[in-house]
């Protein structure tokens, strides 16, 4: 009986051991896949913080370039302003001149325009009072001394135009209106009225 007493005890010492390593085994294991995950898990923490990082420096950018597109919209809109204000200024003031500023002022136009000397000048309603036989009259001996005819002849039609003046010739039409001068004065002088003010 006694061998088998020992026997039994030898199995089961054995198994005690054998148990006693699959679990030092088994711990081991899991020491191992616990450190391989917290290792995983600080690599997927790590890539998160670094894409976050990235994604909110985006963002940032993002968010600053829309701002500055603004601002310099923003800075545009109030140049344009403002050189519309001149130019609006430079119109009123020459719709408000006194008759004989202006009388000067279209005459010098005119001069300007003038092709060939018999031209029909077609004026708005408005400057009627302003724009007269007599100043064509003028205009006419200032051509003819300047080697041009002096048959400009002022039209019994008007134009609907606020001031200045549109030249017919054989159907052609020259646009001298204060507008369109405007307009084409812009055009020219925008760029250096704009280095001019800012």
């Amino acid at each position: 009986m006694a061998g088998i007493d020992n026997l039994k005890e030898r199995l089961l010492n054995d198994a005690k051991v054998k148990a006693l390593a699959i679990e030092n085994e088994a711990r081991a294991k899991a020491d191992e896949i616990l450190k391989e995950a917290n290792l995983k898990a600080d690599k997927i923490l790590e890539e998160n913080k670094e894409k976050s990082e990235k994604e909110g420096k985006e963002l940032k950018e993002r968010i600053i370039s829309k701002a500055k597109m603004q601002v310099r919209d923003m800075i545009l809109k109030q140049k344009q302003d403002t050189i519309d204000k001149v130019f609006d200024a430079v119109t009123e003031k020459i719709n408000s001149m006194d008759t004989n500023s202006y009388r000067e002022f279209i005459k010098k136009i005119i001069i300007n325009n003038v092709e060939f000397g018999d031209e029909e000048i077609i004026i708005s309603a408005k400057d009627k009072e302003r724009i007269d036989v007599s100043l064509i009259s003028e205009i006419n001996n200032m051509l003819i001394q300047n080697g041009k005819m002096g048959n400009l002849t002022l039209s019994a039609e008007t134009a609907n135009i606020v001031t200045g003046f549109i030249l017919r010739r054989k159907g052609l039409e020259i646009n001298c209106t204060i507008d369109s001068i405007i307009r084409n004065l812009r055009d020219e002088l925008e760029t250096e009225i704009a280095n001019i003010l800012f």
